[in-house]
């Protein structure tokens, strides 16, 4: 079996699986995803799943039958571990799977809180896939104090949640606002005003020294000497483009994984779309983090015209 094999099972890789059928593709698709879940929303981690207003069903991108109706081959739980640019190969565990078109939608992974300010503690959290929620899900318990690192939607969602569920919340944001990276001033005094009014305790200006504890955190000391008990960390402050794999293969890497306009690495063959993948724009070359993003992104790749179209053979 050949045909479009497709790296990442996120938002960008099954928009680009569903985009190339509907296309005309006649040839096989196979989506590998390392998480043992078919596509799901990511947004929602951070607000109805942790609240448990929303299962793991209703996460789903598409109804659990779409995949097979569309003859798109789903392989979960499975990590690709290697690209073999010169026999059109990846390999995942013990598994070879061969493509005539492979696509690299790995996305993004959560930054860590290095090891030195406390991040390989017990009770230090991120949020970006089903199971990290999970892990953290039932230290949500009314009462007990959270630190939050982090003032960007990930973390004033987490924030609003803790809130709801009757926790001691506290934001810490090093830059002098909150959403100042994504938003304007008065966004931020906005939702500044709406948490505090929820008994969220927002510190900007204010970033993290390091977390204290043995095995479990206990405490923080924030850079401006104060010091907090606290139960349980979640950690927002940002994420990277997973560029390994494509950089062991010889790609280019360049704020992420280099490609035209048209999501063409510098690799024959390979394309790369959503949060990993970098292109032109007004002269420079940019990277986007969004849902909306992720969905554009994966179905413009297979949309181009050409004689090296994803959707021209098959």
């Amino acid at each position: 079996m050949s045909g479009i094999v497709i790296i990442g099972a996120g938002q960008a890789g099954a928009s680009l699986a569903a985009q190339a059928r509907t296309l005309g593709y006649s040839g096989a698709i196979t989506l590998i995803g390392e998480e043992p879940v078919a596509p799901y929303q990511r947004p929602p981690l951070s607000k109805g799943y942790l609240l448990d207003e929303i299962d793991r069903d209703g996460l789903s991108l598409r109804a659990p039958s779409f995949w097979k109706d569309h003859d798109i081959k789903l392989t979960l739980d499975r990590r690709v571990t290697a690209i073999d640019r010169a026999t059109s190969t990846v390999r995942a565990g013990g598994d070879i799977f061969h493509y005539e078109h492979l696509v690299i939608a790995t996305g993004s992974s959560a930054r860590q809180l290095p090891a030195e300010l406390g991040g390989s503690l017990n009770g230090v959290y991120t949020i970006r896939s089903v199971a990290d929620v999970d892990a953290m899900a039932t230290e949500f318990r009314p009462g007990r104090k959270l630190l939050i690192v982090g003032g960007g939607y990930i973390g004033l969602e987490a924030a609003a949640v803790g809130a709801k569920l009757g926790l001691k919340v506290t934001l810490i944001e090093i830059a002098p606002r909150i959403l100042q990276r994504v938003a304007a001033a008065e966004t931020s005094t906005f939702f500044r005003e709406l948490h505090s009014a929820n008994g969220v305790v927002i510190r900007e200006g204010v970033g993290l020294d390091c977390l204290v504890g043995d095995d479990q955190v206990s405490g923080a000391l924030l850079t401006d000497g104060t010091q907090l008990p606290i139960d349980f960390v979640i950690v927002g402050i940002g994420v990277m483009p997973r560029t390994s794999l494509a950089k062991d293969a010889g790609l280019v890497i360049e704020n992420g994984i280099w490609t035209d306009a048209l999501g063409r690495t510098s690799g024959q063959n390979i394309w790369a779309a959503g949060e990993c993948a970098s292109f032109p724009f007004e002269g420079r070359r940019i990277r986007l983090e969004s849902v909306g993003h992720g969905i554009a992104h994966g179905e413009l790749v297979p949309f181009h015209s050409g004689s090296d179209s994803l959707t021209t053979s098959g």
